[in-house]
């Protein structure tokens, strides 16, 4: 099976059980999952789907000669996923953002990936078993395969990576006992600079924090009045954006029609703000290897960790106004 990623180039995947895996129905539906969830109504040019990013995670895992039952935990850690992405952690809010994990085992179990994984003689619980798997989703400030795709994919999609850095930071992040590490400072350094900036200028956005406003009050307003129901949030973007808009529910449309491309949004003071509430701003803090030891980039580049906290303290809450 050959793969053309945008950031990683032609990909040739020969084991059995991942190419299977790959053209299931619940990694297919992924292809009609959009990473971004909200803001691709308004901004076209956010095209990343989760379908992408999870063979993305999958082949980081393979380039570093994960376990097979690691390998498929990476493929398989957006399969929860609703439609609109994290516009659900806006319905639901919480802290972390991680509603769809919640309901992993269930997606998984009701499908057909329990049957490939027994048939290619892959045991289900040590897949399901993530946290035997700390390179795939470990905490910030860490690296892992799931942020370093989405931090690589995105910036690229949007413009503002340049594809060189993608070959850089393979060739240059190591792996020792489960953590990633640079042994270069400068390299560590443009990582972790870029990943704040990103974190700024596409996932803290103020379009972003609007849009996923908007439709998450589309949806809360659905599910009280039974328009939806939580089966429908597992389907897909264009299923569930067709739902909401024939609702013929007059909150719901209204809100709706306000997801127009160039229709933006912009910071605003929280007593001027039309929308405002918590937002989780990240910030890598990578590992080097120095005399034979592991140490924070912050306690080696002066002031860069000033800099993340008065990030992360600056953009914890957002208040914004469409313009």
């Amino acid at each position: 099976m050959l793969i053309s990623d945008r950031i990683y180039g032609k990909i040739e995947i020969k084991d059995k059980v991942i190419q299977e895996l790959i053209l299931s129905k619940p990694l297919q539906r992924l292809k009609k999952i959009n990473q971004h969830g909200a803001p691709q109504y308004i901004q076209p040019i956010r095209n990343v789907n989760r379908f992408e990013h999870s063979v993305g995670v999958w082949y980081l895992s393979f380039l570093y000669k994960r376990s097979i039952e690691e390998q498929i935990a990476c493929l398989l850690h957006d399969v929860p996923h609703t439609a609109f992405s994290h516009a659900i952690d806006f319905v639901f809010p919480s802290e972390k953002h991680n509603f769809h994990e919640k309901f992993t085992e269930k997606i998984i179990i009701n499908s057909e990936i329990p049957e490939i994984l027994q048939k290619n003689n892959i045991n289900l619980k040590k897949v399901l078993d993530v946290h035997k798997f700390p390179l795939l989703e470990n905490d910030l400030p860490d690296i892992s395969f799931d942020r370093w795709d989405y931090f690589m994919r995105d910036g690229t999609a949007l413009g503002f990576f340049p594809k060189v850095l993608v070959s850089e930071f393979i060739k240059n992040v190591f792996e020792k006992d489960n953590k990633f590490y640079f042994k270069d400072i400068g390299l560590a350094s443009t990582y972790s600079i870029l990943f704040m900036n990103f974190s700024r200028l596409i996932w803290l956005d103020p379009t972003s924090h609007g849009s996923y406003f908007l439709i998450a009050e589309s949806m809360k307003t659905a599910l009280q009045n039974k328009i939806i129901n939580e089966n429908d949030l597992f389907s897909d973007d264009e299923a569930l954006m067709k739902k909401l808009k024939t609702s013929k529910n007059i909150k719901i449309v209204n809100l709706l029609k306000r997801l127009k491309v160039g229709k933006e949004f912009r910071y605003s003071e929280k007593n001027k703000a039309e929308f405002y509430g918590p937002n989780k701003p990240r910030c890598v803090d990578p590992l080097i290897l120095i005399n034979d030891k592991l140490k924070r980039l912050s306690n080696v580049v002066p002031n860069i960790g000033t800099y993340f906290e008065e990030f992360k303290t600056s953009y914890k809450y957002l208040g914004v106004t469409q313009i």
